[in-house]
């Protein structure tokens, strides 16, 4: 594979190429930028393929990045599946199934009630297909809130009809508690972006990554660049398409 070295517009400008159907995975331990990239990299690809049904799951209780993002792209904030339709004038460009958190209800029950509607989401994304399906902080909604069998099964089978998972990760290694995401995340995407990690059990996971040679990618990955951009430390990342397979860093 050869190796470019883009920033960040260039590469949302002239290489990003996004088609139905692709997987997408972001890797990167927290605060590093995942959520800001995948938004960047959806407003793109909404950009070069309108027709598609946009949803971002969304199992954390708040996130001001999600909200300044969903006003910035058009996308509308619903905290069921399926979304109340009848009182809009005009159809959003997409949504964010936002399910609220019961916080005078144990973390169990909780995370079931945050799970149930979420798992209707991914559902109902794969079955109408022609769709991108966000799921920011994929560790939490997988292992947590129950969606993994969901999830693997997007992953395995939602290109067929079209249907995209697009996932972000702070730790793939999972934990001792509730495991870890499908290995299906690694194997079965398109399009990957890590960021720099010096974790060797997070690392490993590298080598469910099909068509690379895991050890080229742990020796980068470990040695990405940093940039302080206001009171954030984000990584260079590296962009692996598997489609070729390519490779390029990527700027912030």
């Amino acid at each position: 594979m050869s190796l470019l070295q883009l920033d960040r517009q260039e590469f949302l400008d002239e290489f990003w190429d996004y088609r139905p159907g692709e997987h997408l995975l972001i890797v990167e331990p927290t605060g590093g930028g995942k959520t800001h990239l995948m938004y960047q990299l959806l407003g793109e690809a909404m950009r070069q393929q309108p027709h598609l049904n946009v949803v971002s799951l969304m199992p954390k209780a708040a996130d001001p990045s999600t909200v300044e993002w969903a006003a910035a792209l058009g996308l509308r904030e619903t905290p069921s599946w399926p979304p109340r339709r009848k009182l809009l004038s005009q159809p959003p460009a997409g949504w964010v199934l936002w399910p609220p958190h019961r916080m005078d209800l144990p973390p169990e029950q909780r995370r079931e009630l945050v799970g149930q509607v979420l798992r209707k989401g991914v559902d109902g994304q794969y079955v109408k297909g022609s769709s991108i399906t966000c799921v920011d902080d994929a560790h939490s909604a997988a292992t947590m809130m129950g969606l993994n069998p969901y999830v693997e099964e997007l992953l395995v089978n939602g290109r067929a009809n079209g249907a995209g998972g697009w996932l972000a990760l702070q730790k793939p290694s999972g934990s001792v508690v509730s495991g870890g995401v499908t290995s299906f995340a690694y194997s079965s995407a398109t399009h990957i972006f890590l960021g720099r990690d010096n974790e060797e059990r997070n690392i490993r996971r590298f080598g469910e990554i099909g068509g690379i040679d895991p050890k080229e990618v742990a020796s980068i990955v470990r040695g990405l660049r940093l940039y302080q951009i206001g009171q954030h430390t984000v990584s260079e990342k590296l962009y692996l398409d598997l489609r070729g397979p390519y490779k390029a860093l990527i700027g912030p």
